[in-house]
């Protein structure tokens, strides 16, 4: 386990999504924007590669 640099007070993306940045899974690539969609079904574009 990495050691915190951000205290978890301050650490928003720990707080919205319960992990850290480097805990999130990837898989498919969207078809639009041509980046990964993570595990929240997120990519840069926002679309999901609808």
């Amino acid at each position: 386990m990495r050691k915190r640099k951000i205290p978890i007070e301050l650490d928003d993306h720990y707080k919205r999504f319960g992990k850290e940045p480097w805990e999130v899974t990837y898989g498919e690539i969207c078809s639009i924007c041509n980046t990964r969609i993570d595990e929240y079904g997120l990519c840069s574009c926002g679309s999901n590669g609808d």
